[in-house]
């Protein structure tokens, strides 16, 4: 599924098992994906907290 989505429309034409599937990649691309930015987040954080404290000396 990388790279490409497939619209809940489709998926429907599916049987059980496919859409089982596609539904759990697509659930482990967005688990992934909210991981990514949390420690994108938790970085930049941290660089700022940094950068605050070098200021006060």
């Amino acid at each position: 599924m990388a790279g490409y989505y497939y619209s809940d429309r489709q998926i429907q034409t599916y049987s059980e098992h496919a859409q089982a599937a596609v539904l759990w990649e697509r659930a482990a691309h967005w688990e992934q994906n909210a991981n990514y930015w949390k420690h994108r987040a938790e970085s930049a954080e941290r660089r700022m907290l940094e950068h605050h404290c070098e200021g006060d000396h």
